[in-house]
């Protein structure tokens, strides 16, 4: 059931919508720009569901013949654009919104498109849109969904309310994962910190079984780094090879090495991320302080070798051989 009660964090935008919801100035187009698992969809369906609202107070009401329609997932007015190819062409445009955004609302206030994954549009597929965009009937709404708002064309963006949606704090995340998600209290920060800003995320990693293989095997690799020969940090980089499309572990890696560096400073578990990993974080953390910063940055220039289309192999070789130190 979508209620803007519903929704953690981003709270001025939150506001902006209920105002306008309420009866307040309402944009023709807005494009609600966030990474994945950041709430875009959550936003636009919340948004639109309390635009159709007949209700006399909050909007939407959930309870009105709108909002029990929109619950239902058959709401007469409320227009899904939709493919099933890796982009969003000329033809979708044509089909599902010019050939019937000037027939009026079958039933209730307006009429709702919503686009998700609107950045795969073509140019020729935004030129399409564009003309309804500048001339749009008074009943239409169009609320586009998309990662990167400079995947637009600059006409576009000029006649869209860009909405974006902020990453949110960790602890708000963690909060989110322990009381509205009941994930237990010791797995809240360290899938927060995976989250980067996005409950969404956060929500995926927990049900996502490869990611909980990858985690259990990069922590096992990083604990027995110290105690390897030159020989067996090749082979681990060898074996890393395996992991060369998913580079979620170097997140795990650098979350591992900050945890070592809180471990040795603060000495205290409440600093930890992997909470569940506290005994052997402790019993790991016994390099000076700056050996444990240099082991993070090592993690952290990889990554930037890495977006620079660095040799996979020979980084990790680099990276490992750094961090292994004398």
């Amino acid at each position: 059931m979508y209620t803007f009660r519903e929704i953690w964090g981003n709270s001025a935008l939150v506001r902006h919508l209920q105002t306008a919801a309420a009866g307040g100035r309402v944009s023709h187009a807005y494009l609600f720009t966030g990474g994945a698992g950041a709430g875009k969809r959550m936003f636009a369906n919340t948004f639109a569901k309390a635009l159709q609202c007949e209700g006399a107070g909050e909007r939407p009401c959930c309870t009105c013949a709108s909002c029990t329609a929109f619950d239902s997932g058959n709401h007469p007015d409320v227009i899904y654009v939709r493919t099933e190819k890796k982009s969003i062409g000329v033809d979708e445009i044509r089909e599902q919104i010019l050939e019937t955004v000037n027939l009026k609302p079958y039933r209730f206030a307006c009429k709702i498109y919503i686009m998700e994954n609107a950045d795969t549009m073509t140019v020729q597929a935004q030129n399409a849109l564009l003309k309804t965009l500048e001339e749009p009937p008074v009943y239409a709404r169009f609320l586009l969904l998309a990662e990167r708002a400079e995947a637009f064309l600059p006409t576009i963006l000029s006649r869209v309310a860009v909405m974006p949606l902020r990453p949110l704090p960790e602890q708000e995340i963690a909060a989110y994962l322990r009381e509205k998600a009941h994930v237990p209290a010791e797995a809240c920060d360290s899938y927060a910190a995976y989250a980067q800003g996005r409950i969404g995320r956060a929500l995926d990693l927990l049900q996502d079984e490869d990611f909980q293989q990858l985690r259990q095997d990069i922590l096992q690799k990083v604990q027995a780094l110290p105690g390897m020969s030159e020989a067996d940090v090749l082979a681990m980089a060898k074996d890393l090879e395996g992991y060369k499309n998913d580079l979620r572990f170097l997140d795990i890696m650098e979350l591992w090495y900050r945890d070592l560096l809180a471990a040795k400073c603060l000495r205290e578990e409440r600093f930890l991320v992997e909470k569940e990993q506290k005994d052997a974080v402790f019993r790991a953390a016994k390099e000076p302080p700056e050996r444990l910063a240099r082991n993070a940055r090592a993690v952290h220039e990889a990554r930037k070798r890495l977006a620079q289309n660095a040799n996979f192999r020979l980084t990790m070789e680099v990276m490992l051989m750094e961090i292994k130190g004398d």
